[in-house]
């Protein structure tokens, strides 16, 4: 499944400065980045492999492509080439909606084999408190509806200033992720989901204790549990997750009839569980364990696990509601 960021934002918030971070910094995977023009990309010389028509090949194993036409065309190429990536990174233009991007993968023709994972917007943190602004709604319907807000240009605001800001942000989406930088510096794990896989892999049979990284960027958390967990109880888990974890992701033990575990994803605000049937050579038991990725704001391995049993034990209480479903996006659903 090829994963998709878009990436929103006005015009003149940095989001070319954010796409040009990530390129040069860009893990060792295959990354198509599609934008309206290459006007503004400055893509190292030393980066670039050769230039065909609209693409930019990179050293790195990625592309850059222009959306010239439709954007659906553009990803249905990709997945028609002979080395598709496994990732998107999509600039919408700075009065585009991300959303109506992201109902593009819908569409029959790619539904299935690439999916949105981020709705990233960036906010120019010395212009996103004028209220007068011609744009300022726009700005609004943007934070609505983004997995994660970048506050960019933090270095010409006051704190005092950048405070109020961030207030605002939490306001008007709650569980957004909140990134504050300067020049467009949001680090790659933060666009690519499955970097928390690459993680997890490492980390999964050593003692969880171990893995608490607390740098300048990120801490790492484990959670592992023999319980069984219902939709309500992860959903209650999740609900009350710090916003400074940005990522998680791992293998969720279920309490329902069939022989199926949970795949479980969280990136920015949005989490979803994908059901999976046990392979008849798993020989060990599914048990549930999570890999958590965020700031080290003194949050200790005890304390995500107190979030975790704290759920389990409230959805157990008698008179509990059933869990809506408001997404059908976050299951397979099969009707016998």
């Amino acid at each position: 499944m090829m994963q998709c960021a878009i990436v929103g934002g006005f015009l003149g918030s940095g989001k070319t400065s954010l796409l040009n971070h990530i390129i040069n910094k860009a893990p060792n995977k295959r990354i198509a980045f599609l934008v309206n023009d290459f006007g503004e990309i400055n893509i190292d010389a030393k980066l670039i492999v050769s230039v065909e028509g609209e693409t930019i090949s990179l050293t790195n194993g990625c592309v850059c492509c222009t959306i010239r036409d439709d954007l659906l065309v553009e990803v249905e190429k990709l997945l028609d080439s002979d080395e598709s990536p496994e990732h998107i990174v999509i600039e919408t233009s700075g009065v585009s909606k991300p959303v109506a991007v992201a109902e593009t993968f819908f569409n029959p023709t790619v539904q299935g084999f690439a999916e949105v994972q981020n709705i990233i917007v960036v906010l120019d943190a010395d212009l996103a408190l004028d209220e007068g602004a011609e744009y300022h709604q726009l700005a609004i319907d943007h934070i609505k509806l983004s997995d994660m807000v970048v506050i960019n240009k933090i270095d010409l605001v006051h704190p005092r200033e950048l405070k109020a800001l961030k207030k605002r942000v939490e306001l008007i989406a709650e569980r957004s992720r909140i990134w504050e930088t300067s020049y467009g510096m949001v680090p790659p794990e933060l666009i690519f989901a499955d970097q928390v896989s690459d993680a997890f892999s490492h980390m999964q049979n050593e003692d969880a204790q171990h893995h608490e990284r607390h740098d300048d960027t990120f801490a790492t958390w484990i959670y592992r549990s023999e319980d069984e967990w219902s939709f309500g109880a992860l959903h209650r888990a999740v609900e009350k997750l710090p916003t400074e974890i940005y990522r998680a992701k791992g293998i969720v033990r279920l309490d329902i009839e069939t022989d199926d575990y949970g795949i479980f994803q969280l990136t920015g605000k949005r989490s979803w569980l994908k059901l999976k049937e046990i392979e008849p050579d798993d020989s060990d038991e599914i048990t549930t364990e999570l890999v958590l990725i965020g700031k080290p704001n003194g949050y200790s391995n005890d304390d995500i696990h107190r979030i975790f049993e704290q759920a389990l034990i409230e959805a157990n209480t008698p008179g509990e509601d059933g869990f809506l479903v408001k997404d059908l996006r976050s299951f397979h659903v099969i009707f016998a």
